[in-house]
């Protein structure tokens, strides 16, 4: 049976993905004594920084609840790794940004998803990953057209 006659298999493997790719990152950052949702925070912003930068990003994109976000958040503040900065447009929004302290941590991320990007993309050929990576793209654009369209029938 394919994958996408049950949506919900489909799912289950993207959150296997997503989970193996946390578990990985907490290994690799265990000796920096971060929490797990620490570390999602800090990897977030590193892979997203300028185009999403919020908190509200992080929770919306990631799935945790705006208070772990924002206890995260405080916490890698004090610790020196994030600072905030005011949206100059809309003073509710706060973006986030690694610091220059974040550097080194910075440079290993990069390091740490080079290995991930190598290993999961061993033995597939390229086509297919940028056919995966353009459907993902509509699977999620379709998805989210269907939540907008439930909400409006509300």
């Amino acid at each position: 049976m394919h994958v996408l006659s049950k949506p919900g298999r489909l799912f289950e493997k993207l959150q296997r993905i997503d989970k193996a790719y946390r578990k990985f990152f907490q290994q690799e950052l265990q000796d920096w004594n971060f929490t797990p949702n620490e570390i999602v925070v800090l990897v977030f912003l590193h892979n997203n920084a300028s185009d999403m930068d919020t908190a509200t990003d992080i929770a919306r994109c990631r799935g945790l609840s705006k208070g772990l976000v924002a206890r995260s958040v405080d916490s890698l503040c004090q610790k020196g790794y994030l600072e905030t900065v005011r949206d100059s447009s809309d003073r509710r929004i706060v973006h986030l940004h690694l610091t220059p302290f974040s550097e080194p941590l910075r440079r290993l991320i990069e390091e740490k998803q080079e290995i991930v990007r190598s290993r999961i993309r061993n033995e597939i050929d390229p086509e297919a990953l940028r056919i995966t990576s353009d459907t993902l793209d509509q699977l999620l654009n379709n998805t989210e057209q269907l939540l907008k369209e439930d909400l409006k029938s509300c």
